[in-house]
């Protein structure tokens, strides 16, 4: 698990919000996004097909949602729509009328399924007989469109010669479920200080076995802002896990500012030689230029508090310090590597680090931004900045955890005592 599942979601291929007809209990495996650039019918014996990819074992498959429009002169009102296994086998089938679906305006339109377990790569395929224009998505990355026909079942060789296949998606979502994890949540100790940390406890079952994380967030009562984060990750159906909090907040700060809090976590799986100058990360937003956009990035500091290495969402190096460049190129000349590696701009780069809120009810939490670092020291002085953890403001605190599974269902879970802080 890469550190931008913390308090990112990213949409490459999945889209896990509700969407056309979908109904929010349902999970959308999507490509598009949403804007339709053009439209294409394919001739009768052929169809449009999109491959998926499960997002776990035996996921139950419910739906497919279809953005299109009607003919103006369709020469059938006849839509079949299959699905297949990775070896083309079908294994779903509906035949409907495209009148009942479909309008004279683009629009989506979600085809109920009789519910299929699917695994891996399975196959979405519409043959709307020259009846229904697909909508194109042209903008996004290339999905999984694909040219098939029946009977027997098989991919084409692409052949729409106005659209490459690597730049074209075809508007076809796939929606299903899985059972989600049931948690329950227990805080131990009212109270939190570094010498008596509280403990909040889960035990979580999931009925399919496909646990993946579970993330706590110690909040502020009132406000609901972050001011502690841990994760773990999950593996199976069952799980006692015990997280614990020592009533301490990070901070981040160079030689004319500071800002708290900042969510820092352990940096796990590192050599034990790296594990000393990368033992927690800070995710944040890194601007390289004035004008630039701003990039998701990873501030990585050490035992001490320095800040050592500066990494970005694609897992691209931005800075290493000098003590973690020995360890990974003892060999090469730091100032070398500095002139040649670092893309940090001094007096240019920035590096924001965020603030979190987790609204009470079903919203999602959001961030925001603290005040930005200005990069304005050497690379040699680890930019100057530094992490520090401190005693948090005395108050009341809650705890809550959000646990996921692989089929994207995150339950959370909040505590029903207070923790104080005084």
């Amino acid at each position: 698990m890469t550190p931008a599942r913390i308090f990112f979601v990213i949409h490459l291929l999945i889209s896990l919000t509700c969407q056309a007809a979908l109904c929010d209990s349902f999970v959308t495996l999507a490509y598009d996004d949403g804007e339709a650039e053009d439209g294409l019918w394919i001739d009768d014996m052929r169809g449009h097909s999109v491959l998926f990819t499960a997002p776990c074992e035996n996921w139950t498959l419910s739906g497919v949602a279809v953005y299109g429009k009607l003919s103006p002169e369709y020469r059938s009102d006849i839509f079949v729509l299959e699905v297949w296994d990775e070896d083309l086998n079908l294994v779903s089938k509906v035949m409907d009328r495209a009148g009942s679906f479909f309008g004279d305006e683009f629009d989506w339109a979600l085809v109920d399924i009789p519910d299929v377990e699917v695994s891996g790569d399975f196959f979405v395929s519409f043959y709307e007989f020259a009846g229904v224009y697909v909508g194109m998505d042209l903008d996004s990355g290339p999905g999984g469109s694909l040219i098939a026909a029946r009977n027997p079942n098989r991919i084409l060789e692409w052949d729409v010669e106005a659209y490459r296949d690597n730049q074209t998606n075809w508007m076809i979502r796939a929606a299903g479920y899985s059972p989600a994890p049931d948690v329950d949540l227990n805080v131990l100790s009212g109270n939190a200080s570094r010498d008596r940390p509280v403990a909040v406890d889960l035990k979580i079952r999931d009925p399919d076995r496909n646990l993946k994380s579970a993330l706590l967030y110690v909040v502020k009562n009132g406000s609901r802002e972050v001011v502690w984060s841990d994760l773990r990750e999950l593996d199976g159906g069952d799980a006692e896990v015990r997280f614990s909090w020592p009533g301490t907040i990070f901070q981040v700060s160079d030689d004319r500012s500071s800002t708290a809090p900042v969510l820092a976590v352990d940096t796990a799986g590192l050599p034990e030689n790296a594990s000393l100058y990368l033992a927690c990360y800070a995710t944040c937003a890194l601007q390289l230029r004035e004008g630039d956009p701003l990039i998701t990035a990873f501030a990585y500091f050490g035992d001490d508090g320095k800040f050592n290495a500066l990494t970005d969402a694609l897992g691209r190096a931005h800075y290493q310090s000098r003590d973690v460049h020995n360890i990974t190129s003892p060999d090469v000349d730091y100032m070398d590597y500095m002139a040649k590696n670092i893309t940090l701009q001094k007096d240019d780069s920035m590096v924001a680090f965020y603030r979190v809120v987790v609204p009470s009810g079903p919203r999602e939490p959001y961030q925001m931004f603290h005040q930005p670092f200005l990069l304005s020291r050497s690379p040699l002085f680890n930019y100057r900045l530094e992490l520090e953890e401190l005693d948090a403001d005395p108050g009341a605190y809650l705890a809550i955890v959000e646990v996921e599974d692989w089929a994207y269902n995150t339950v959370r879970v909040e505590g029903s005592s207070k923790i104080e802080v005084t």
